[in-house]
């Protein structure tokens, strides 16, 4: 029980950086210097050049849907290879277009390191990282 204890309490440090509420991307471009508050109480903002390359991609409607910023998660059902993930129809539609590779499932993607290359560099703000058991 201690482990799991400690296990929790680490992964809480390891995500303190994890929005505490996501914005959608259609609120984040009305705002002058768009931003996010985390769970450590510290704003990170998005860029506007990351803002408009997305909104070039969705629908007005799928901008009032998609949340920002889109968290990459670990894949621990892969096993030790080393994978990520990313849930959610509008994420998917977006990752899937940005790395050039189909979605394993219409809401589920799975990455690896090229992919997880290729997104971050084309997204470095407007995405975070999340680890998970």
């Amino acid at each position: 029980m201690q482990e799991d204890s400690q296990l929790r309490k680490m992964f809480e440090i390891m995500n303190r950086h994890v929005p505490s509420k996501r914005i959608s991307l259609a609120e984040l471009m009305e705002q002058s210097e768009a931003e996010y508050q985390a769970k450590d109480g510290i704003s990170y903002r998005i860029k506007k050049r990351e803002l408009d390359y997305l909104a070039g991609m969705l629908t007005p409607e799928e901008q009032l849907r998609l949340k920002l910023p889109i968290i990459i998660m670990t894949d621990t059902s892969y096993g030790a290879g080393g994978a990520w993930k990313v849930l959610g129809k509008l994420e998917v539609k977006v990752v899937s277009r940005i790395v050039g590779r189909e979605p394993d499932f219409p809401d589920q993607m799975r990455l690896y390191h090229p992919h997880m290359v290729a997104l971050r560099n084309a997204l470095p703000t407007a995405t975070t990282t999340m680890f998970a058991p």
